[in-house]
C-alpha cells in the first residue's frame, strides 16, 4: 500500500495592511498590499525583500489600512499579476507599535479621529491604548480636541472591533469560513461566542450553514449524541429538508424516521417525541390534528401552515361570491370574428366557463390552445368593462405571456409590490389589488408561498383564473398547488387535450404527447433535415457531451441556420458530472474561443461573450430571476456588463454573484422559458433525475428544434418514470373539507 502524500504545510504571511486594493462586501473577496513583519515566510526561490510590499488575496471582513494581519495559505503566481500570497484565514493583530496605533486610528473605521487626534490619543495612552479605551469609560478624556461626541464614538468602534475580532477567532476556532463567520455575527451579533458554547444548534438557523455545520461543531463542543438540543434541531432540519423536497409539511412517523435517519445517530424514539413536543410548546412547530388521525399528525414549520391554511379559506371566500357572465355566445363569436379565428366547440366552452367563475383553472400540454384562449379572455373581459392584470412566477414566463396575448404582463411579485426592505408586499388583504380579472400563467411554477399571498391579495369582486400544464414539473419550492386545486375539483376546470396548433405536423408538439403517454418519441428517417426531432446516440457521458458540443455548435448552424450563442440552449437533468450543467457550460464557452478582459470571482470567472442568467428578482436594476443575456464588456476595474433584451445591465462588487453561466441551464431554471432550439443530453448517470415529466419540460421549451443526444435507455428511463415522489401537502383537504 503506497504511503499517503504528505500535505505541504501552509505557509504565513504577517504584516501591516498597506493598502486595501479591492474589498467586495458580499463575496468578502479581497485583496490587498501588505508590507510584512521582519522573518516572513518569503516564496521559495522568491528574490524578493523582506521590507518588499506583497499581493495578498483571499476572503476577509472589513479590511482597514495600517492594521496587521497573520495571513495563512500558499504562495501563487497569477498569470496577470505575478506572484501573490492566497489566504485561507487572516488573525487580525494588535498594531505592532506607536506608529502602527497611530495609523490605524487614524483609518476611515474611526471617523473625526484623524491623524493628528491619533498621535495625542496615543502619545497618552501608549502602547495599551487599545485595550485602555475599550476596557476604561474615561481613557480617552482630556485630549486636546478630542470631543466628547467623537470619543464616545471611537470607544464604541474600538470595542465593535475588538468584540467582531474576538467572535471571529472564536468562530475561526470551530472551523468556520470567513463568510460563514460573518453570517454568524450578522444574525447573533459578536456577543456569539457565549451564546453558541450554550446551544451551538443555533448555527442551524443560519441559512447558510445549517445542521451538518452545527452538528460539527456540538461534537467538537462535547455534545452528546441525544443532547435534547440536538434532537429539536434535528427534527427542525428534517423539516426544512423535507420542504427543500417540496412538502408542506411532513406526517409525525414520517418526520420522526427521518429525523433518525438523518441523524445517523438515533436516541430513543421517546426522546425524539420529548423534543418534538418542546418544539411545539415553543411555537417553532405547528402540529395539525384536524385534517389527519390523531396517530398521525401533521407537523409544519408555522410559515408553510400559514400559507397553506391562509390559501385555502382565501380560495374558499373567493368561490362564495356569485358572478354574472362577462360574455355570452355572440360576444365570443364576434370576438373571433375580429381575431380571425375560428375556435374548436371545446374551446368556446373553455372561454366561456372561464368568464363565468369567481376562479377558473385552466390547462393543457403544448398545441392545445391556452394562449389563444387566455388573449380572447383577457379581451372579452375589457369589453366588459373589467380592468385585466396579467402575471408568471418569473420575468421570462412573463414576457412569454405578454408577447402572446399583447398586454403588459409582469411577474408576481411586481404585480403584488414586492418590497425588498421589509420582505413583504404592497398589495395584499388590507390592500387588494385593484382589477376586475386577474390572469396568472405558468402555475406549475408557482409554490404554496407565493400562491398564499397572491390569493391574499385578490378580494370580490375580483375574479382570478389561473394558467397551467400539470405534466410539467412542480414549483421549486414547497407546495402542490396545481395539483391540489385541480384534485380539490372545486375550482372551474377547463382541460384542453386536442392538439390545434396550426404546425400540428411539428414533430415536438407529437412527441411531447408520446411521451406524456408512455411512448417513445418518433424520429425522423437519416438524412432528414426538415423535422423538428431529433435523437443522436452516444455511448457514455464524455462521449455524449463532446456530441452536445458537436451538435450545438455545428451541426445546428449549418443545417438550422440558428445562432448557437444565441439560439440554441442545452438544458440538462443535473448540475454535476462530465454531461451536467458545469462541465457543459465550461465545454461550450472553450468553444465559443472569446477573449478580452476576465474576473474572477470565488470559483467562477467571467468573460466576453459568457452567455449568462440572472438569478434573482432586482427591483433596483429591473432585471429579474430567469432573465438571460450575455457579457459584452469586462473591465479591469472588476464591473461586468450584461446585455438583456431589453437594455444593458452593469454588475460590479457582489452583484456579480446574482450572475449564473448559462450556454447550458437545469431543466428547473429553463422553466416558463422559450427558445427556438434546444439540445437535451440524457445518460444513464442522470438516473436520479431522470423523469418523465422533466423530459417533457425540457423538450416543450423549445420552439422550432429539439435535439436529444445521450443513450437509447436512458431516454428509455426518463419515459418510464412516472414516480416523481408525491409530495406531502394538505391544501386539498382543506379546500374539500369546506364543502
Amino acid at each position: 500500500m503506497p504511503a499517503p502524500e504528505e500535505k505541504t504545510p501552509p505557509k504565513v504571511l504577517q504584516g501591516l495592511v498597506e493598502v486595501v486594493t479591492y474589498h467586495d462586501e458580499k463575496s468578502l473577496y479581497t485583496v490587498l498590499r501588505v508590507t510584512p513583519d521582519s522573518g516572513y515566510d518569503a516564496p521559495s526561490g522568491s528574490s524578493l525583500f523582506v521590507a518588499e510590499r506583497q499581493t495578498a488575496v483571499g476572503r476577509l471582513v472589513e479590511p482597514v489600512e495600517g492594521m496587521r494581519l497573520r495571513l495563512t495559505g500558499k504562495w501563487t503566481e497569477h498569470r496577470s499579476h505575478g506572484i501573490q500570497f492566497e489566504f485561507e484565514s487572516a488573525v487580525p493583530l494588535a498594531p505592532q507599535d506607536e506608529e502602527g496605533l497611530v495609523r490605524y486610528l487614524a483609518s476611515k473605521v474611526f471617523e473625526g479621529v484623524g491623524e493628528t487626534l491619533a498621535k495625542r490619543i496615543v502619545a497618552k495612552l501608549g502602547a495599551e491604548t487599545l485595550d485602555s479605551i475599550r476596557d476604561h469609560a474615561n481613557a480617552l478624556s482630556g485630549i486636546r480636541g478630542l470631543s466628547d461626541a467623537v470619543a464616545l464614538k471611537l470607544r464604541e468602534t474600538v470595542r465593535s472591533q475588538l468584540g467582531a475580532h474576538q467572535a471571529r477567532a472564536f468562530l475561526r476556532g470551530i472551523g468556520l469560513g470567513p463568510l460563514q463567520s460573518q453570517a454568524v455575527i450578522a444574525k447573533f451579533g459578536i456577543e456569539c461566542e457565549g451564546l453558541l458554547r450554550e446551544d451551538p444548534y443555533m448555527l442551524s438557523r443560519v441559512p447558510t450553514l445549517g445542521f451538518a455545520t452545527a452538528d460539527k461543531v456540538a461534537r467538537s463542543l462535547d455534545f452528546t449524541d441525544d443532547d435534547p438540543r440536538r434532537l429539536r434541531a434535528g427534527l427542525l432540519h428534517g423539516l426544512r429538508k423535507g420542504a427543500d423536497d417540496g412538502h408542506t409539511m411532513l406526517p409525525v412517523n414520517d418526520l420522526l424516521e427521518r429525523t433518525e435517519e438523518l441523524l445517523d445517530r438515533p436516541a430513543p424514539r421517546a426522546a425524539f417525541e420529548d423534543a418534538l413536543d418542546q418544539l411545539e410548546s415553543d411555537r417553532e412547530v405547528i402540529i395539525e390534528r384536524e385534517l389527519t388521525s390523531e396517530d398521525d399528525p401533521l407537523v409544519y414549520l408555522p410559515h408553510l401552515r400559514t400559507s397553506e391554511r391562509g390559501l385555502a379559506e382565501n380560495l374558499r371566500t373567493l368561490l362564495t361570491d356569485e358572478v354574472v357572465p362577462l360574455a355570452e355566445p355572440d360576444a365570443l363569436a364576434q370576438a373571433e370574428e375580429a381575431a380571425g379565428i375560428e375556435l374548436h366547440e371545446t374551446q368556446r366552452k373553455a372561454v366561456l366557463a372561464l368568464l363565468s367563475a369567481p376562479v377558473g383553472l385552466l390547462t393543457g400540454g403544448p398545441g392545445v390552445g391556452k394562449t389563444t384562449i387566455v388573449r380572447l379572455v383577457a379581451a372579452l373581459a375589457e369589453d366588459a368593462g373589467c380592468k385585466v392584470l396579467l402575471a408568471s412566477p418569473t420575468g421570462r414566463a412573463a414576457k412569454r405571456l405578454a408577447e402572446a396575448t399583447g398586454r403588459p404582463a409582469s411577474t408576481i411579485h411586481r404585480l403584488l409590490g414586492y418590497n425588498p426592505g421589509t420582505e413583504g408586499f404592497d398589495h395584499n388583504a388590507e390592500k387588494p389589488l385593484k382589477a376586475g380579472l386577474v390572469i396568472i400563467d405558468e402555475i406549475s411554477m408557482l409554490d404554496i408561498v407565493l400562491a398564499h399571498h397572491l390569493v391574499k391579495a385578490v378580494a370580490t369582486p375580483t375574479r382570478l383564473i389561473f394558467v397551467g400544464d400539470p405534466n410539467q414539473l412542480p414549483s421549486v419550492g414547497p407546495g402542490n398547488v396545481l395539483a391540489d386545486l385541480l384534485a380539490s375539483e372545486r375550482i372551474a376546470t377547463a382541460r384542453l387535450t386536442q392538439i390545434f396548433r396550426q404546425d400540428e405536423n411539428s414533430r415536438i408538439v407529437k412527441n411531447a404527447h408520446h411521451i406524456l403517454s408512455g411512448q417513445l418519441p418518433e424520429w425522423p428517417d437519416k438524412g432528414d433535415t426538415s423535422s423538428d426531432f431529433y435523437f443522436f446516440p452516444a455511448d457514455d457521458p464524455t462521449s455524449t457531451a463532446e456530441r452536445v458540443v458537436d451538435v450545438v455548435t455545428k451541426r445546428i448552424p449549418e443545417n438550422f441556420g440558428h445562432e448557437w450563442q444565441s439560439d440554441v440552449q442545452v438544458i440538462a437533468p443535473m448540475y454535476r458530472g462530465p454531461c451536467g450543467v458545469d462541465a457543459l457550460n465550461e465545454r461550450l464557452r472553450d468553444a465559443l474561443g472569446y477573449g478580452g478582459h476576465e474576473i474572477t470571482r470565488g470559483s467562477r470567472t467571467w468573460r466576453t461573450g459568457d452567455r449568462v442568467i440572472h438569478t434573482r428578482n432586482d427591483y433596483e436594476k429591473e432585471v429579474f430571476n430567469g432573465d438571460m443575456g450575455h457579457i459584452t464588456q469586462v473591465t479591469a476595474e472588476g464591473t461586468v456588463t450584461v446585455k438583456y433584451p431589453e437594455q444593458d445591465v452593469v454588475y460590479q462588487g457582489g452583484e456579480i454573484s446574482d450572475l449564473r453561466p448559462a450556454f447550458a441551464i437545469t431543466v428547473h431554471r429553463s422553466q416558463g422559458g422559450e427558445f427556438p432550439a434546444v439540445v437535451v443530453p440524457l445518460v444513464t448517470q442522470h438516473y436520479m433525475m431522470l423523469q418523465r415529466n422533466l423530459l417533457y419540460t425540457a423538450i416543450t421549451r423549445a420552439r422550432q428544434l429539439v435535439v436529444i443526444v445521450g443513450s437509447q435507455r436512458a431516454l428509455e428511463m426518463a419515459i418510464d418514470n412516472v414516480d416523481t415522489g408525491m409530495r406531502e401537502s394538505a391544501l386539498r383537504d382543506r379546500l374539500v373539507l369546506s364543502e
